[in-house]
């Protein structure tokens, strides 16, 4: 589940990030229920933003997520790949489910003009484009951010045990856990930090 979550998560990015940027600028979203113009515009611009490329883009990322997962590691390769095809199907299957419940968020969040403005851009080939290429980065993007996963995950361990007073066990165990919860394989495991005496 915590896959599905993060993968939805990362695909609609390039759709919530106008939305970030609207909120860090001082908009505040509004407490009626939005009209039915800025729930239409809402709801074109999301499907702009969903391109044909999603399911193999979220299949490429269950794979390369599943491969870091020691728990997959174990299956045979068959339950495996049935496992990632499933999870890429039914993650795709869920995205009109998901486009309704970020309707009414946009809605609220952005004015008609800021919508017509949205949804003009991004129904343009170059805004089609820019749709495209966005999810199709996304596999990309997501090495990236997990590259520097490791590194947060030792300072957090490091900064826990300094916090609660852990041994030398417990921190290991603790950097254990993170990993495995961060969905990293071992290899990808924070370092031990050498010993100071």
């Amino acid at each position: 589940m915590r896959m599905m979550i993060a993968v939805a998560a990362a695909v609609l990015m390039g759709a919530v990030i106008p939305t970030t940027t609207a909120r860090a600028a001082g908009v505040v979203q509004s407490a009626e229920a939005p009209d039915a113009r800025r729930l239409e515009l809402s709801r074109r611009y999301l499907d702009l933003m969903m391109t044909d490329q999603f399911e193999s883009v979220i299949h490429q990322m269950l794979g390369e997520e599943f491969a870091n997962d020691s728990s997959m590691q174990s299956l045979p390769d068959a339950d495996r790949r049935f496992i990632i095809s499933l999870t890429a199907e039914l993650t795709t299957d869920m995205v009109p489910q998901m486009i309704n419940e970020m309707v009414p968020v946009y809605a609220s969040t952005f004015t008609v003009e800021e919508l017509e403005a949205l949804v003009a851009f991004f129904d343009t080939p170059t805004g089609r484009i820019i749709a495209e290429k966005s999810v199709l980065v996304m596999p990309e993007a997501n090495r990236a951010v997990m590259a520097v996963v490791p590194q947060m995950l030792e300072k957090m361990a490091t900064r826990m045990c300094q916090h609660y007073g852990c041994t030398a066990a417990e921190l290991q165990e603790l950097r254990r856990g993170m990993s495995e919860g961060a969905g990293l394989s071992a290899s990808a495991a924070p370092p031990a930090p050498p010993r100071v005496k």
